[in-house]
This record gives C-alpha cells, structure tokens and sequence, in this order.
C-alpha cells in the first residue's frame, strides 16, 4: 500500500482499487481563504455530533445544531461549494466512476485527531475499514476525496494491507459465516443486505482486535496544508493519528464499475463466503 502522487499518466482507477491513495499536494480547491477561515473558528460541533456533516442529495447541513443562524448559514455555503469541487475533482481523475457513483456526505472535520476521546466504535485513531451503519452501500464501495485545510500542519494517517490482504486472516472470526447465513433474513426484517451487516462487524471487530491493532503491517502517511488525497476507505485500513481542519467527500461506487471488480470487497467476500451477499 502506498501513497501514489497524481501525475500525467498515473491510472488512478488501477491506484485506488489496488488499495493506493492517490495524492494531489496541491489540490487548489477553489475555496478562498477567508471561507477556510470560517471553518477553522468551528472548534466543536454544537451538538453531540462526531462531525459536521453537509448532505448534497438533500441540501442540508447537520451538526452545528447550537451553533448561531448566520454560523450555520455560511457552513452551509462553504461546505456546498467544497462538496461541488471535490465532486468534479474525483470526476476528473476517475471519470469511469461518475456516471454511477452515489453522491453521499460531506463532512468537515474540525476537532484535533490526536488524543480525541471517543467511544471505541467512533475511536479514528484505531485502524479500520469504514461501513455506515445508517447508510448501507449494499456491495457499492466507499469512495472518498480528503483535504486538509490546517494553515500549517499535518494530517497524519496509519494505513495498513488493503482488504484482499486481510479478508482472509480475519473475516470469519469476524462472523463472515453466520452473516451469510442471516442474509435473507436481514434483508427482510432489516432491509440490509449480509455484506452491509459483515462490514458493520467487520469496521468494529478490527477496532478491537488487539493483535490486529499491535501486529498488522503499518505505513505512516503525512498530508501536507493543502493537499488532497482519494481512497477507497473500505479497502484499506486506516486510522488517524493527528490533524486537525479536514473536509472529505464521499461517493459510492458500484462494483460494476470497477475496471477489476474482482477486487470490491464484496466480491472477495462471496469467494470467501461461496454466497450472493448482496
């Protein structure tokens, strides 16, 4: 696993469903600073939400809920215009995607990473894969463009091997196989799909793995003020270990709209699992 930086030639839809993060150091969003600016004086969320969260589908920002009106109002601008470039952004380098992909959440991320206190769940700082559990993706793969808008400092990740690396040492001590078996009746009773239902599983489990936690294969990755970066967070582990001031985008993409779809995580988990998950 690596961090690719985008160049003339680079074939980003190969780099990020190997379980790369293609890298853009200077991005140049077109945003102005006085509009960074303003997110930057959002230390919390006003509320008991982990982030701040702009729904592009619907128009609406949650999360600054005791936040003032006008606060709240120019969020909400900001966070619209961030969402439509980094859209465009991801469209440009990997346009095989965009006539399907699900245009999903937006979230600015405002709070310091490093030594953040949360549940073991919502923990960012121990490596995972990502799973929504109110948002199922029923087999699409989750697509997301980061930036990092702190005037000078670092954002710091942990990566480890992407998910056809370890599927197959964890997945069914994570519970692969009485998901697949629960998967009629989940998707009766629940209207999740098994493959939804494992990822959840899987996303908490690897939180709590401590040999996982201690012993998996690691790669440190800074990204630099101004940088953006894409990855399919479901395919490679990751965690957060500093930062502060990042927005993300996310998207989901098909598996038939990979150009090797063999590698979606829910293709290597039917392999695995000898079942339709979805």
């Amino acid at each position: 696993m690596r961090a690719i930086p985008f160049a003339p030639g680079v074939d980003c839809h190969q780099a990020v469903e190997a379980g790369n993060v293609v890298l853009l150091p200077n991005a140049g969003l077109p945003l102005a600073e006085e509009d960074w600016e303003v997110l930057r004086g959002i230390r919390e969320t006003g509320s008991y939400h982990k982030n701040v969260a702009y729904k592009p589908c619907f128009d609406k920002l949650s999360g600054l809920d005791r936040m003032p009106a006008a606060t709240r109002e120019r969020t909400h601008s900001i966070l619209r215009r961030f969402s439509e470039s980094a859209i465009e952004l991801a469209a440009r380098l990997l346009p095989r995607y965009q006539a399907t992909w699900r245009v999903d959440y937006a979230s600015l991320r405002p709070v310091e990473e490093a030594g953040r206190k949360l549940p073991l769940k919502k923990r960012n700082d121990l490596l995972h894969t990502d799973a929504f559990p109110t948002r199922p993706t029923s087999g699409g793969l989750i697509l997301r463009v980061f930036y990092n808008f702190h005037p000078s400092k670092s954002r710091v990740w942990l990566t480890s091997d992407p998910f056809a690396s370890i599927a197959p040492r964890y997945a069914a001590d994570a519970g692969l196989e009485a998901i697949a078996a629960r998967g009629f009746f989940l998707r009766i009773l629940s209207r999740r799909s098994a493959y939804d239902e494992f990822m959840l599983a899987f996303h908490d489990y690897l939180k709590r793995n401590t040999d996982f936690q201690t012993n998996c294969p690691k790669y440190r990755l800074e990204f630099q003020p101004g940088s953006a970066w894409i990855v399919f967070t479901d395919v490679v582990p990751h965690a957060v270990e500093a930062g502060q001031f990042a927005v993300d985008q996310t998207l989901i993409v098909p598996r038939e709209s990979l150009a090797s779809p063999e590698q979606a995580p829910i293709s290597i988990l039917e392999k695995m699992a000898g079942c339709s998950l979805a």
